[in-house]
């Protein structure tokens, strides 16, 4: 039987992010955890205009739930599939940004990942699209009976 050695490794994360002190536990981390994570949806929601998309899609739904009283269990899935379709975005959107700055040319491996990125999003998409209609289309035609 093999033994198990412990082995020290030094892991470098930067010198900009080691400089910033950005890894240190404490509270400072964390609101500047929650500032990343809103210039994050702030870049999203002004450059991509499928996200805006989403936010308008998902705002119509709602309405619909409210309008429609759907019951708790209904709305945990308008919801968790709304929150699904905008995560696949914001993922969307950090992947393609990581290709861009990796290669400015051409290159069929980037094609391959911003083209898997965006089928995601149209995957979420579909299964939104899907799950709302269950939930929906019998209260509308519950309207013309």
């Amino acid at each position: 039987m093999a033994s198990k050695k412990k082995v020290n490794v030094e892991v470098s994360r930067g010198k900009y992010v080691e400089s910033q002190n950005l890894k240190q536990l404490g509270f400072k981390r964390l609101l500047r955890s929650f500032k990343f994570s809103f210039d994050g949806l702030k870049y999203a929601y002004l450059h991509e205009q499928s996200l805006i998309l989403h936010v308008i899609v998902m705002a119509v739904i709602i309405a619909f739930a409210v309008g429609f009283n759907i019951t708790p269990i209904q709305w945990v899935i308008t919801l968790i599939m709304g929150a699904l379709i905008l995560v696949t975005e914001l993922f969307n959107t950090s992947i393609e940004a990581v290709v861009d700055m990796v290669t400015e040319e051409f290159h069929p491996l980037a094609k391959v990942a911003k083209d898997t990125a965006s089928a995601a999003c149209f995957v979420a998409d579909l299964m939104a699209a899907g799950m709302w209609l269950v939930v929906f289309v019998p209260k509308i035609i519950s309207l013309f009976r």
